[in-house]
Order: structure tokens, then C-alpha cells, then sequence
């Protein structure tokens, strides 16, 4: 890794994201062009392994050839108040709105979306904050709005087999994939799997664990910049089956970006390749992460 040049970078973010106000990673030079190194502090060595390995393989050129153009996306919606989260649904021009829940505004957020939106899809996202009762009780509570699934509603696979015998919303598993990688069992305790490219070890290994799983796909981002998203959205135009609204839209999420922006356009999303970068690197970050870089490199992805 010591022949490659790389550039960090830090992204603010128009809104608090899961606690995060900016988003911190680093662009790694290959022979094709830039892959994008953004795993989040607690991650571990061999979570960063699979994440260098995406990176490797975007920044090389490795992505198959893909079968589509463009895909729809959703947009997201932040834990934000009911009247800004009606706001952000209407001016996305998607047709699939993703929420995120976990506090006491959740219906508030949901009901405001739903008015705004009457034939919108919604998608929730608990990022697995809720126990198994609570998430039955506030499933119950907001399947009146008519959700397409729940995401990640528990943490484990355990809570997960058991909450899915007493909601009858579809229930899609995010988190649970990265962490348990129990692939060949996920239909058992979800109905939809989310995927990301980074944490699963680029779009090769995304496309295997999609055909693993068995069950509908949404390639959706990790909070990445439009380097990172150019690789989901290689792997969301690769898939051999059209995707569910994919989860590629995070760019508006961000006031900065590592390159021009990859948005939204009326719902979808293009493929346009491999993306140069065109921002002023974080030079101070340079030894964190090549020392995190190395670590990864030194470690087996499993």
C-alpha cells in the first residue's frame, strides 16, 4: 500500500446523521482511478479489511460490466421534525421515501412524510435501536401509514426470528448482514437484505452475498461520498435482477463531496463510471489512516 497515494478527507453534513456532524474517510489512488477507505471508527480490523478490499478493487478498475444504466433510489429522511421532513420528502422528487426513527418524533416524522406524500412508498430505518417489544409496539403503531418494510428494527439475528411472528410489516435486515454474515440463513429472519458495498467487500463480494441471501435487494450507501456511491451504484446496475428503490441518494445529505456530486434526478440514478476526485485533501488526517490502512492490509477479510 506504501506506492499509493492517498487523500483524506472530512464532509460536513447539512444535518446531524447518527450523531455524526461531518463524515471523515480517505481516497486511495490505483491504476483505474479512486477507491473510497471510509470505515467508521468502531469498526473493526477485519470490518476494515473487507472496506480496503472494496476500495482496492474500485481504485484498480474491477467492476464487472453492468446490465442497466440507472436505478431508482429513495430518499432519506433524517430524524428531523415533522414540518423540515415533509420539506426534504416533496424536494426529493423520489417516489420512495426512507425515514429514520428512534426517538419521540418518529410519528410525527412519519404522519408529516405520509401527508406530504399520499402514494409515496416509506421505508422505516431503526438502525437496530429497539427491543423486540418495543418494536413490536411501534411497528403496530405506524403500519397504518402503509410501510413497505422496517429496517434493522433489533440488532440480532436471535431478535429478529422472533419480532418477525408478531409484526406483519416486512422486516429488512441491514446491520445484522455486516456484523452476523450469516447469508445463507437471512431469509430466515427478513424478508428484504440492505447491502452496502464498502462493508461487504466491493461490488464482486455484494453481488455474491445478494445471491446468497435469496431474498429482494436494496443496495443502499454507507454514508458515503459520490466516489463511494459510484461503487453501489455499480453494484445496484450489475445486479441480474433490477433492484427495490435503492438507498444511493446520501449525497444531498452532504455540503461537501470528494467530487461533482452524484444526485438524484427525478427518483433515479445514473451509472457514469469511475468518478476523479476534485477536493482539497485533509492533510492532518494523512497518518491516521495509514496506519488504519495498514492495519486492514495486514488482516484477512472474513
Amino acid at each position: 500500500m506504501t506506492d499509493r497515494e492517498l487523500r483524506p478527507f472530512r464532509l460536513r453534513l447539512r444535518t446531524r446523521f447518527r450523531d455524526l456532524l461531518e463524515r471523515r474517510g480517505c481516497l486511495i489512488e490505483g491504476e483505474r482511478g479512486w477507491g473510497e477507505f471510509a470505515p467508521f471508527p468502531d469498526y473493526s480490523v477485519a470490518a476494515d479489511a473487507r472496506w480496503l478490499a472494496a476500495a482496492i478493487e474500485q481504485a484498480d478498475g474491477g467492476w464487472p460490466e453492468p446490465c442497466r444504466v440507472e436505478v431508482e433510489v429513495n430518499a432519506i429522511v433524517p430524524a428531523v421534525g415533522p414540518e423540515q421532513a415533509a420539506e426534504m420528502a416533496l424536494a426529493s422528487g423520489c417516489r420512495t421515501i426512507k425515514i429514520k426513527v428512534g426517538d419521540p418524533d418518529d410519528l410525527g416524522r412519519v404522519a408529516a412524510v405520509r401527508a406530504a406524500l399520499p402514494d409515496a412508498r416509506l421505508r422505516i430505518d431503526v438502525n437496530g435501536g429497539w427491543s423486540v417489544a418495543q418494536a413490536a409496539e411501534r411497528i403496530s403503531a405506524l403500519s397504518h401509514f402503509g410501510l413497505e418494510y422496517v429496517e434493522q428494527p433489533v440488532r440480532t439475528f436471535d431478535e429478529m426470528a422472533q419480532l418477525r411472528a408478531l409484526v406483519d410489516v416486512p422486516l429488512a435486515a441491514d446491520e445484522l448482514l455486516r456484523v452476523d454474515r450469516r447469508f445463507d440463513d437471512a431469509a430466515r429472519v427478513a424478508d428484504v437484505a440492505v447491502l452496502k458495498v464498502g462493508p461487504l467487500g466491493g461490488v464482486a463480494a455484494t453481488l455474491a452475498v445478494a445471491q446468497r441471501v435469496g431474498l429482494p435487494v436494496v443496495i443502499s450507501s454507507a454514508l458515503d461520498s459520490s466516489i463511494g456511491l459510484a461503487a453501489g451504484l455499480a453494484a445496484a446496475c450489475t445486479l441480474p435482477r433490477p433492484p427495490l428503490a435503492c438507498g444511493l441518494g446520501t449525497g444531498a445529505l452532504l455540503l461537501d463531496d470528494t467530487c461533482p456530486p452524484l444526485l438524484p434526478d427525478a427518483g433515479r440514478m445514473r451509472f457514469t463510471g469511475y468518478p476523479q476526485p476534485d477536493f482539497e485533501p485533509v492533510a492532518e488526517d494523512l497518518d491516521y489512516w495509514r496506519t488504519r490502512i495498514a492495519a486492514a492490509a495486514d488482516s484477512s477479510p472474513v
